[in-house]
């Protein structure tokens, strides 16, 4: 979870230094990545579960990010992938 809250510190950081136009595409690639989270996750996970899916997540991950948009700064897994997890991870049950 640390190195998910790194990623989303990083990916607030650089949502703020970016112009709008570059910021949406960068959203845009977090809320992709959630939505398959979610779809593979369902409503109701531990931290534990969410743990294991993002221990296999990084091809996936990868594709969900080139489908979303071709700008390849924007497919930065350490940011993109984290900031995706650490959002998600605020819903699973046992989050503290």
């Amino acid at each position: 979870m640390i190195e998910w809250e790194d990623g989303r510190r990083r990916f607030q950081e650089l949502a703020d230094s970016l112009i709008a136009s570059r910021e949406w595409v960068l959203r845009r690639v977090v809320e992709e990545i959630t939505d398959e989270v979610q779809r593979r996750m369902g409503a109701t996970f531990t931290l534990a579960q969410l743990t294991d899916l993002y221990d296999t997540s990084e091809p996936w991950c990868r594709e969900v990010a080139q489908r979303t948009t071709d700008q390849v700064w924007a497919h930065d897994l350490s940011v993109v992938q984290a900031a995706a997890f650490a959002r998600y991870a605020r819903n699973a049950t046992d989050y503290r």
